[in-house]
């Protein structure tokens, strides 16, 4: 039986298979050869099937190779980003929330995703730093004492803004993800929860290491 979420992703990999991949190639200057796209998500490489569209990540460590990439947020994010506008995207280098950014309707604050992962980061900020310089992460001016302020790249040419403070007696750890006013011209809106969400996870995952 297949998940919902199976069934979004295997819907999302025929949309991508109706597009002319040449405007996808130039659009964002993607590594290619006859049989794949070549694209890079937080510092992790992934490659899309010229025929089949299904999404593989490059796996590294003891067993090296390319495996289908089964992660929602991830085959979504990357599905979208390719295929949302049809001309090249701008960023307009100006930072904002999530809330700025939507249009219409209601949706979650991004602060019921990130208090979790705020209080697993909790009395470690030097070891989060180096966790987001592992993941490209540019350090910039830190913003009412924040214990770290890095500029990450999800995409090569798409970044986003953590900034993340420690918990002290009187509050608690918090985080902040800003993004470019101009994210929507890259992905539609529910997509950066998807690729937010990966980031929190992809933090996690590393900070454990």
């Amino acid at each position: 039986m297949e998940s919902n979420y199976e069934k979004q992703v295997y819907i999302a990999r025929e949309l991508f298979l109706g597009y002319d991949q040449q405007p996808l190639i130039e659009k964002f200057d993607l590594k290619w050869d006859e049989k794949f796209l070549y694209t890079e998500f937080l510092r992790v490489s992934y490659r899309i099937d010229r025929k089949t569209g299904e999404i593989q990540e490059e796996k590294e460590g003891e067993e090296t190779g390319w495996e289908p990439c089964l992660d929602y947020n991830v085959v979504m994010t990357i599905y979208d980003m390719l295929c949302h506008s049809e001309e090249r995207p701008r960023l307009s280098g100006e930072w904002t929330t999530l809330a700025n950014l939507q249009v219409t309707g209601s949706s979650p604050s991004p602060d019921r995703f990130t208090a979790v992962t705020a209080k697993k980061l909790e009395g470690q900020p030097e070891k989060l730093r180096q966790v987001l310089e592992r993941l490209g992460g540019i350090r910039q001016s830190v913003p009412a004492s924040a214990d770290a302020c890095y500029e990450i790249p999800l995409f090569p040419f798409f970044p986003v803004l953590f900034q993340f403070w420690d918990g002290d007696e009187e509050f608690p750890p918090k985080i902040t993800i800003l993004w470019d006013k101009n994210s929507l011209q890259f992905m539609h809106f529910e997509t950066l929860y998807y690729a937010m969400n990966h980031l929190l996870e992809r933090i996690k995952h590393l900070m454990e290491l």
